[in-house]
């Protein structure tokens, strides 16, 4: 195994907290990969929130086949398409995928250690996020989008949400801002709706 990544790499092998698990391969990444890279997806949303269950690590950066190389050296396995698997001496194991090379929103940095941090979409980037996911008329993303407004609607900046998603060119073509609406009241929080989100 390559220097690059070791010392976060043997952290998660130390960890038992499959969340922090996940962050510290996330920091490993972010040793071995010479570009950003940034947490986005439901593993994003389980750190924000405390309570999701992700089926695999998305990170977004311009992760080329050298990058994926280096991941390979340093004890990824190959799983496929966009895909690597890191498998843990317990046995258990985790799927990162990288689905695009640009985070669409905001990024915050979480200190895992004195001198370790990782890039992660901020709160409010996600809820944009998942709104826009809700457009796609599927149940399972819009409870997904008012489960995440339930946990973190009381502490993200609503204003900017409304801006970003009013600010985006298929904001009409998707109807945003009436799924924003739609999601808020499924959270409880039409008083929001009503002061950010009228037409």
């Amino acid at each position: 195994m390559k220097q690059s990544g070791l010392r976060e790499l043997e952290a998660a092998e130390r960890e038992h907290d499959p969340m922090v698990r996940r962050l510290w391969l996330v920091a490993a990444i972010q040793a071995i990969v010479p570009r950003p890279v940034f947490l986005v997806g439901g593993s994003a949303v389980d750190l924000h929130t405390g309570s999701y269950r992700p089926t695999d690590i998305d990170l977004v950066g311009a992760v080329g086949v050298a990058d994926r190389v280096a991941l390979i050296d340093a004890g990824f396995v190959e799983s496929g398409g966009r895909h690597v698997k890191w498998v843990f001496s317990d046995g258990s194991a985790e799927l990162v995928e990288f689905p695009e090379s640009r985070l669409d929103g905001t990024f915050e940095r979480i200190t895992l250690s004195e001198d370790t941090a990782i890039n992660v979409i901020t709160v409010e980037s996600l809820i944009v996020d998942r709104i826009n996911q809700a457009t796609d008329g599927m149940s399972v993303t819009f409870d997904e989008a008012v489960r995440l407004v339930i946990a973190v609607g009381d502490r993200v900046d609503w204003a900017a949400i409304a801006s970003e998603l009013a600010g985006r060119p298929d904001a009409i073509y998707l109807g945003s801002i009436g799924r924003a609406r739609d999601v808020l009241v499924g959270a409880e929080m039409e008083h929001v709706s009503e002061a950010h989100f009228r037409e």
